[in-house]
């Protein structure tokens, strides 16, 4: 008779064979003594109910990532204020066949911006998906009195915006790209989009010259770490946050949320030099 670990995690998404996310989980795993196995689950849009409903019963907990952080929600049975805010779910828990959503990204943005900005900051979010909404719903809890959105489809700008102005910062919308000027006045660029991203390419139309030293770039992209965005703000002596600060952070928050363990910045380094020891072995093939 075969015998599987006590629990079972994973991640749900279209794609997710690039993810960092098991390597973060089993080290996290493994440093408690947890028996506990963490999966991708490569589940496409006409797959989701059947894959969520799977895992209602079988699985203790998941991740969701792009692009099912919105879809998820119509299964949840119990949401977190932060779902409620953003409506966009990525951790799920499952205690007897009901599902708890949570979004732990905007803890990982808070985690990240917690000691560089001031109160009354500004923030330019570039992007208007689930992301942003974090960011944005983060920058308002560390005290961010006005809040730009510049997205490629301006409606949805619009409508990150009102979320600010919800929260009760003052919400923006500006063109896109972001004119230099409203680059030049935020306290914290975020860029929110997938620009940038390994298979992607490209990179956010930020104008170099607009960043100014000592501000805070943050980009959420992860593969590469070093994005092109990140090499324009160390150009320009910018203050920098790559992606895997945010992943590492949400993360450690989801196993909070399934395991009790509080993150910590004595775990967040550790976990982070595993996860730069693993990008580093498959640059050279290790």
């Amino acid at each position: 008779m075969l015998v599987g670990p006590a629990r079972l995690y994973g991640l749900v998404g279209h794609p997710v064979g690039h993810s960092l996310s098991p390597v973060i989980h089993g080290e996290v795993f493994r440093r408690l003594g947890v028996d506990a196995v963490y999966l991708l689950w490569d589940v496409d849009r006409r797959q989701l109910h059947q894959a969520v409903e799977g895992l209602r019963h079988l699985a203790s907990g998941f991740n969701v990532t792009i692009p099912h952080k919105e879809r998820v929600r119509a299964h949840c049975d119990m949401e977190s204020n932060e779902v409620c805010v953003t409506g966009a779910v990525n951790t799920v828990v499952v205690s007897e066949g009901r599902l708890s959503c949570f979004n732990t990204d905007v803890y990982g943005v808070e985690r990240c911006l917690e000691r560089l900005v001031h109160e009354g900051f500004t923030m330019l979010v570039l992007g208007a998906g689930g992301a942003a909404k974090a960011a944005i719903l983060a920058a308002v809890r560390l005290g961010a009195r006005r809040v730009m959105v510049s997205n490629r489809t301006r409606s949805r700008a619009v409508m990150a915006a009102a979320l600010a102005e919800m929260l009760g910062a003052r919400g923006e919308v500006v063109d896109w790209p972001p004119p230099p000027e409203k680059i030049a006045e935020a306290d914290v660029l975020f860029n929110a989009t997938p620009l940038g991203m390994e298979g992607v390419g490209g990179a956010p139309p930020v104008d170099r010259d607009a960043l100014t030293p000592g501000q805070v770039v943050f980009d959420a992209v992860y593969r590469p770490l070093e994005t092109p965005l990140i090499r324009m703000a160390r150009e320009r002596r910018a203050r920098v946050v790559d992606g895997l600060c945010m992943l590492i952070w949400q993360a450690l928050e989801a196993d909070r949320i399934w395991l009790g363990v509080e993150p910590s910045e004595e775990l967040y380094s550790a976990v982070r030099s595993v996860v730069l020891e693993r990008l580093e072995a498959g640059k050279t093939g290790a």
